[in-house]
């Protein structure tokens, strides 16, 4: 039984592309998949020296990774993720879409500058990395993984956050689009939902001018949200990563198009 359990999970001779995998949800998600036994192709905008740290943290289960720089949200640069992905490892089996950025701005002061550069990188790069993924593993005629990584805002929103909610919403249409095409192609497309994750980009948000008073009512404000959580804690990126693996494993080879929401219970609340 054990055995049977462990080839189900078993990434060896699979390679997978993880964007916006040098830190927070992505780096959960390159971690697991190369523990996994998986080459990981991580692709960030950060230069090679701001993610060292991460790579020399997931070289402990691997010594197949490897790191790509690259403006995703531009995308010329796209074509280059799958290039040099396939020159390092020789194939690619697994697609993590991951990449993205998010803040926090109300309706009345959005501007258009930034509704593009959102939805340009959380949606658009999606969907053209996706296809150059995808025609890839047509050429190589054997099937793959999409794993989109949506948001909790793709089905209720924050608040203050109008660009980055029809983003996510904009990738939960879109996963079940390519998955209807690519199905036939042997590749299963399916996208993760996080609720809040404990990542860099969440306490950046804070800033590093805030008064001791906006420091302790935010302190205040994450206690309230956490307990009001049925899991009674935030999440952190290996429980993203965890689902990741399973959707990127043999055992979710009959599952396409689906969502799993990794959010602690939130959309209970």
């Amino acid at each position: 039984m054990n055995n049977i359990i462990e080839q189900l999970f078993d990434l060896s001779g699979k390679t997978a592309i993880v964007t916006g995998g040098a830190m927070g949800i992505g780096n959960g998600i390159a971690t697991r998949l190369a523990q996994a036994g998986a080459s990981v192709m991580i692709v960030d905008i950060v230069s090679p020296q701001e993610a060292s740290a991460s790579i020399e943290s997931i070289a402990q289960s691997t010594d197949k990774v490897a790191y790509t720089q690259a403006d995703l949200s531009i995308t010329a640069n796209l074509e280059t993720v799958i290039t040099q992905t396939l020159a390092t490892f020789g194939d690619i089996d697994i697609l993590v879409n991951n990449a993205g950025i998010f803040k926090y701005v109300p309706l009345t002061e959005l501007s258009e500058e930034l509704w593009d550069k959102t939805l340009n990188l959380n949606l658009k790069s999606v969907a053209f990395l996706s296809k150059l993924f995808i025609n890839t593993l047509i050429e190589k005629k054997h099937g793959g993984k999409i794993i989109n990584i949506s948001s909790i805002d793709s089905l209720k929103p924050t608040g203050n956050l109008s660009q980055y909610d029809s983003s996510k919403g904009g990738v939960r249409m879109l996963t079940r689009a390519f998955a209807k095409e690519a199905g036939k192609y042997g590749i299963t497309v399916n996208d993760i939902a996080p609720g809040g994750v404990n990542t860099p980009g969440i306490r950046k948000i804070a800033g590093d001018n805030i008064t001791k008073e906006q420091a302790e009512a935010m302190m205040a404000e994450s206690a309230k949200y956490i307990q009001s959580l049925p899991l009674q804690r935030i999440g952190e990126p290996e429980d993203i990563g965890n689902a990741a693996l399973f959707l990127a494993s043999k055992a979710s080879n009959y599952i396409t198009g689906s969502s799993i929401i990794v959010d602690g219970g939130l959309l209970l609340v």
